[in-house]
Order: C-alpha cells, then sequence, then structure tokens
C-alpha cells in the first residue's frame, strides 16, 4: 500500500471539490495536521474516518486504498488485494507494538532493580533512599499505562472455548490472571471463562 501516492490522491480529490485543508478537517471534526500528514504520505487516515472522508470527497473506500480511480470491472479485484494489504498492515503494526511492550516492560524491570541496587549499595541516607525508590515507582506508574494500552488493544483475544475474537475492556485486562499474553477471562460472546489467547492475524 502507497502511502505517499494516497496522500497525492487524497489532496488531488480534496482540490477537485474546491475545499482547503482546514475546510476537510472541519467537516471531519479533526485537525488541519492530520490531513497535511496524510497528504505527505506520513500515515493513512484511521479506519473510523475512511468511510466520513470518502464521502465528503466522493470516492470509494477502495479508490481511496489504491490512491486512483478504478474502473468497474477491476473493482473486485483490486479490492480484494487491498483488503489483503490491509491485513498484513494491521499485523506488523500489532507485532511492532507488542515488541515495544516487552521493550518498555523490561525498561520498568531494570528502572526497579537499578533503583533498589542504587538505594541499597550506593546511597547511606535514608531520606535519599526513600527519594530514589520514589522516582523508579514514579517512573513505573508512567510507564504502566502504555503497556496496558497496547496489551488491551493490539489484535484480539480468542476465546478457547467458542473461538470468538474480541477486545478486552480495560478493567478485563488489568484485573484477569495472565501469563504472559494468554489470560483467564469471561468471553462476552458465550459467557464462559477460559484462558485466551491473544491472536495478531
Amino acid at each position: 500500500m502507497d502511502q505517499i501516492k494516497i496522500g497525492k490522491f487524497i489532496s488531488e480529490q480534496r482540490k477537485v471539490h474546491n475545499l482547503t485543508q482546514s475546510e476537510l478537517s472541519e467537516k471531519l471534526g479533526i485537525t488541519d495536521r492530520a490531513i497535511s500528514k496524510w497528504e505527505r504520505g506520513i500515515c493513512l487516515p484511521d479506519a473510523g474516518l475512511m468511510l466520513d472522508l470518502c464521502k465528503i470527497l466522493e470516492i470509494s473506500v477502495n479508490e481511496l486504498l489504491t490512491g486512483e480511480k478504478i474502473p468497474m470491472e477491476n473493482n473486485t479485484e483490486i479490492m480484494e488485494k487491498n483488503l489483503i494489504e490491509m491485513a498484513a498492515l494491521n499485523e506488523r503494526t500489532n507485532k511492532m507494538l507488542i515488541h515495544t511492550e516487552y521493550i518498555l516492560i523490561a525498561l520498568m524491570v531494570f528502572i526497579v532493580i537499578a533503583g533498589a541496587l542504587v538505594s541499597s549499595y550506593l546511597v547511606s541516607e535514608s531520606w535519599l533512599r526513600a527519594v530514589i525508590m520514589g522516582i523508579c515507582f514514579l517512573l513505573i506508574f508512567v510507564i504502566a499505562p502504555f503497556c496496558w494500552r497496547i496489551e488491551t488493544k493490539t489484535g484480539n483475544y480468542q476465546c478457547s472455548e467458542c473461538g470468538h475474537k474480541y477486545v478486552p475492556t480495560y478493567k478485563a485486562s488489568i484485573w484477569s490472571p495472565h501469563m504472559g499474553t494468554t489470560k483467564y477471562m469471561k468471553c462476552p460472546e458465550c459467557g464462559k471463562k477460559s484462558w485466551q489467547k491473544k491472536v495478531l492475524k
């Protein structure tokens, strides 16, 4: 999927409809900086905005993802190709986010160990030990929410009872027993509790 080509296509279609970046952003309820990023090929529009964007620009989602007008006879073939590319892009993004989560977890462990070693062996004043450990735990409280967000929103969890895939709530994700990326949760589809694995595909 060519983001540069898609960005140029968005820009062309916006100009065809005599819209400035500010006017288009106002219609979509976002900032004009987001429109600028799309048009420069830095990122793609969020899935939740694609339908509204296509409606305003009078193009299909298929044409948006292809970055050009599509003749009707090629529509189905190109649509299937775009769906496969979107799925592959989503999987790659999820894998990258999971690796980021592992790095953040390793960083938290390092902070705790380093703080404990420094306060135990290199610092004699008790107040300074408390300050060092306080800073360490503060850093952990800053990093941990990012890890939980990645853990909850990346990929899906698959129920081992009925096979249903879903994204759990933050509450279910945080309070459920887990081993790595497998959690013991209640499936919203069948209502049964089981060990459910994270799936990225």
